[in-house]
């Protein structure tokens, strides 16, 4: 609910400065909500950035990798390496949407896999 509210007050805000003519800085936040094409992953990364990835992409800890989601038709795999288990992930994921989270702290590297589903 509070994030639903934070949006609409960022929209109208946004909204009432170009209507005064403003020039609008558009937040981070904004962006991310910006969809990636099918065939690619959106990977957000530990650095306040994310960006939309096919092919294959390898991370290291500066900037590691914090969330990766999935877009329509393609298969997602990602790969995580670190010292603790917590590190150390196999994730696939599915096409349409569906998500992963990974631990920060510890991240050395960490690779992403966009093939077509």
């Amino acid at each position: 609910m509070t994030r639903m509210l934070r949006r609409l007050a960022i929209r109208s805000a946004v909204i009432g400065a170009i209507a005064a003519g403003a020039v609008v800085a558009v937040p981070q936040t904004a962006i991310a909500e910006a969809p990636c094409q099918d065939g690619t992953a959106r990977v957000f990364l530990n650095n306040a950035t994310n960006l939309c990835q096919s092919g294959s992409a390898t991370y290291t800890a500066r900037p590691a990798i914090t969330k990766v989601c999935s877009t329509g038709g393609t298969k997602v795999v990602i790969d995580t390496d670190g010292p603790r288990r917590v590190n150390r992930r196999h994730v696939e994921l599915d096409p349409g949407g569906h998500c992963a989270r990974f631990e920060v702290e510890g991240q050395e590297s960490a690779t992403v896999q966009v093939t077509a589903a």
